[in-house]
């Protein structure tokens, strides 16, 4: 088949573009027609077209054949066909406890609640579940993460709900003392990590790795010089002892290699992606912004429809990695460890007085532990950390920004102009140089009392600074 469902970029995507971006996560496509798991065939053949197939076997006609409307993409997340629950597993370093986190489309919890569906989580495929959460309103936000805590330990879980009484097994950790990775989201002390659900891992990626032992407090591990560890501790949930470290692997070694294939994982160099303007609050893993555009700069070339869920008119590449994306909902870019998702929030602003906007010069400035602060000169836009101390320069300017709304700018002091006495004072300072004093340059022009009494002083010497001569004679003294 040409196109499937992207469960990641959460909308549908060719093949071909597929295929380029290189996305192999477990779970990652569904097909278009039935809903069932598909992955990507043919990706390096020279002989055949990448297309999608079936990960368990269905050979069913109307799903292999399916192509869609040639040259029609769709984005809306409503072209999904499966029902398979959107899951992710995470670990909260604040409680060292783990969580099922769980997400619902607001169609899907419409649909759910009117026909009273429950979801069920299962330690095995036939046994009882060990729990049970209503699928409504109340317990779901559309596209939002619903936590589970995980209270019952299993390498693996079934998740079902009532309504089909479909029990997919999502692998959870691994045995017989092998670590797990999770992608570390946030640089604190109380992070918040994502299972890798796939085997590639990414260098320069910070990592949180967690050992399981049922019988006794796992031990460490010696790894090479390459992999920086910054933190190990041990932890007990579920009923059991763990070890957990974080960590990040600094490039890719031949020892790294072996060590990581023991434990089922390959290691891949990282790409890199950073929004750049405008600034946006991180709410639920989603960063808001209330313009219609939005600048990102990726180490890799934004696809349409293959790394980003926007169409290729709505991507403009600026330069040396910078590109104009056009902000619709829920635009989300991904390849490799590189993930963000952008959403547009239109404030009700009328609901609001006006925003008054301050602003003052100053030499210096030392940037105080609130709002979002940046700095403007002729190098472009940083941005400044709390009790970082600015000297402005002339060409430079220090912005505020609260809630995306510009509220305070820092200009830098100007130079006072020295006029009369202060300005002859600084001239004759500074230049030595002097020439013969002529009267009848002057005769013509109205001079001030400070360049009168000057001239009546340079008759005495019968000379004259200069520069303060060529000042007077254009009216600038």
């Amino acid at each position: 088949m040409r196109k499937a469902y992207d469960t990641i970029l959460q909308s549908e995507v060719a093949a071909v573009l597929a295929a380029k971006s290189g996305g192999c996560e477990p779970y990652r496509y569904e097909c278009a027609n039935c809903g069932e798991e598909v992955y990507v065939a043919a990706r390096y053949s020279t002989n055949m077209v990448p297309h999608f197939r079936h990960l368990s076997g269905n050979n069913d006609v109307a799903c292999e054949n399916y192509l869609g409307q040639y040259g029609a993409i769709s984005i809306d997340s409503r072209s999904r066909k499966s029902n398979r629950e959107r899951v992710e597993f995470h670990f909260e370093n604040n409680n060292k406890k783990f969580y099922l986190e769980l997400r619902f489309s607001a169609d899907e919890i419409q649909y759910y609640g009117q026909e009273n569906v429950d979801f069920e989580i299962r330690m095995n495929a036939s046994g009882p579940p060990f729990y049970i959460l209503p699928i409504n309103n109340i317990h779901f936000a559309p596209d939002a993460p619903t936590p589970i805590s995980l209270y019952n330990f299993s390498f693996c879980y079934y998740l079902s709900n009532t309504l089909t009484d479909t029990r997919r097994k999502y692998d959870f950790l691994k045995s017989g003392n092998t670590p797990s990775f999770f992608k570390l989201q946030g640089n604190d002390s109380d992070f918040k990590a994502k299972l890798v659900r796939g085997t590639v891992l990414f260098t320069n990626v910070q990592y949180f790795v967690v050992f399981q032992s049922k019988y006794s407090t796992p031990q460490g591990i010696r790894f090479p010089d390459a992999i920086q560890v910054n933190e190990t501790f041990r932890f007990e949930t579920m009923g059991l002892n763990f070890l957990g470290m974080t960590l990040s692997i600094q490039k890719k070694t031949a020892d790294i290699d072996e060590l990581l294939k023991t434990w089922g994982y390959i290691l891949e160099e990282s790409e890199m992606l950073t929004l750049l303007w405008p600034p946006a609050p991180v709410i639920d893993d989603v960063s808001v912004v209330t313009s219609n555009e939005a600048f990102v700069f990726t180490s890799f070339e934004l696809q349409a429809h293959g790394n980003i869920n926007v169409h290729s008119t709505d991507i403009l590449r600026v330069n040396h990695g910078i590109s104009r994306v056009l902000v619709k909902q829920k635009t989300k870019i991904f390849k490799k460890n590189a993930e963000i998702v952008i959403d547009k929030f239109k404030s009700p602003i009328d609901a609001y007085n006006l925003i008054t906007l301050f602003e003052f010069a100053a030499v210096s400035f030392s940037i105080p532990n609130y709002g979002t602060w940046f700095l403007f000169n002729h190098s472009g836009v940083s941005p400044l950390k709390t009790g970082q101390v600015v000297y402005l320069t002339p060409e430079s300017v220090i912005k505020q920004y609260e809630h995306n709304y510009l509220t305070q700018i820092i200009y830098p002091c100007r130079q006072k102009e020295l006029v009369n006495e202060k300005l002859l004072d600084d001239i004759l300072m500074h230049c030595k140089r002097t020439e013969t004093l002529e009267f009848n340059q002057f005769m013509s022009l109205e001079l001030s009392n400070t360049t009168s009494q000057y001239i009546d002083k340079c008759s005495v010497s019968g000379s004259i600074n200069s520069v303060a001569k060529q000042f007077i004679v254009e009216g600038l003294l």
